[in-house]
């Protein structure tokens, strides 16, 4: 359903139900393909962290076999992204811990939330590495609900557990500049890079004015062209700012976009804040990987939910351990789509013809339904063929 994106249930069941394309997957895979129903009373079974456990151990793959060995920051730190995001929304409970909203009239609005962090890289990767549910405890009554700071301290343990030396940089938004995260940060051995809004942290906020004052920052900048813009980016890094019993360097970045034809002009400030150590050198790839927060939304979440596979869409209405699954499963059929579209070979063929990835996929599909996979000799060599991934 996911690798295909069928987008539903049904539309997964149309395309088991041809006998050619059952036939392909069993010559493949030498497994008989389930019936959604089917799909759908196992998932409400099955712990969701075994799935957990196959991403997991998927990622500990890519991971050493140094496919991302050249997208690290600094080439050391591998750069995840940490962001929540709604998935389907509910006018009735449907299912106990879900968390809701109350309006003035008291009607209650209904959301599955979860909390994401995503491996991302310069080149355009954002995969699933750890993945915490914002639910509401079921078996006692709660005076304020379960929210994402609360999640993120979950999520944080089960990533440090799965993952116990992976060199790690943050790459958080403006919800997480605050001591609790910079205790865990400082605990796991982490590095962070954490976007700093303009009204947190008062005291960080006076200090950069003191600072400014006396001109007690660097500055740096650079000039590049892509395409029909010209892009001027000016630098200012403060370095040793105190915050309680911390101590971390602050970098301020202005980017002016300038159309080339029309002089049009577009300005942009980012500020983060950050443990790495900073100077003429290295600001820039701290800028940038601050920046490459937004990965998770646009190439994580926006991908999954207008791309094909159709994250919002309600695959299960009133289980919620079938949910998590239906998720789980999404993500790592991702993680192989991902992996799959940047292959050369198919990177080549997608350019040579100007073809769509939606297009590749009717493509493939069509192929496997039409009992074309006949040669055995074919499909051994198939099976057994290789190929070194490096990205």
């Amino acid at each position: 359903m996911f690798l295909f994106k069928r987008q539903t249930r049904n539309q997964a069941d149309n395309a088991a139900k041809n006998l050619d394309f059952a036939d392909s997957i069993w010559r493949f895979f030498k497994v008989n393909i389930a019936d959604m129903d089917t799909v759908d009373v196992y998932l409400r079974q099955l712990n969701p962290q075994e799935l957990e456990g196959i991403k997991h151990y998927m990622i500990s793959q890519i991971i050493k076999s140094k496919m991302f060995i050249n997208q690290r920051f600094n080439n050391q730190y591998y750069m995840i992204a940490v962001d929540g995001t709604g998935l389907q929304t509910f006018n009735y409970e449907p299912f106990k811990g879900c968390p809701f909203k109350e309006s003035k009239d008291k009607k209650k609005t209904y959301t599955c939330y979860v909390l994401e962090a995503k491996l991302v890289t310069m080149n355009g990767f954002s995969i699933s590495i750890a993945t915490q549910w914002i639910e509401n405890p079921i078996d006692e009554k709660f005076k304020k609900q379960d929210i994402e700071s609360k999640a993120f301290k979950r999520l944080s343990h089960d990533l440090k557990k799965a993952f116990p030396r992976l060199p790690i940089i943050l790459l958080l938004d403006g919800l997480y500049p605050n001591k609790p995260v910079l205790d865990i940060c400082r605990n796991n051995k982490w590095q962070y890079n954490i976007v700093l809004k303009d009204k947190s942290l008062k005291s960080v906020q006076e200090e950069l004015q003191d600072m400014i004052l006396s001109k007690d920052y660097f500055e740096s900048s650079d000039v590049n062209t892509i395409l029909t813009y010209n892009y001027r980016t000016k630098y200012r890094y403060f370095k040793e700012v105190k915050y309680k019993d911390y101590s971390f360097n602050v970098v301020e970045t202005i980017v002016t976009k300038t159309h080339i034809n029309t002089k049009e002009e577009e300005i942009n400030r980012f500020v983060h804040i950050t443990n790495a150590s900073v100077n003429k050198i290295s600001v820039s790839n701290i800028s940038q990987a601050g920046r490459m927060r937004w990965k998770i939304e646009n190439e994580g979440f926006n991908n999954q939910k207008n791309s094909g596979y159709n994250l919002e869409h309600k695959f299960s209405r009133t289980n919620f351990n079938a949910t998590k699954n239906y998720y789980q499963l999404l993500q790592i059929a991702d993680i192989i789509n991902q992996l799959v579209y940047k292959l050369r070979i198919i990177d080549d063929f997608i350019a040579k013809y100007d073809l769509s990835i939606k297009y590749v996929l009717e493509l493939i599909l069509s192929y496997l339904s039409t009992n074309a996979l006949q040669d055995v000799q074919l499909i051994e060599s198939m099976q057994n063929s290789t190929e070194q991934l490096r990205y």
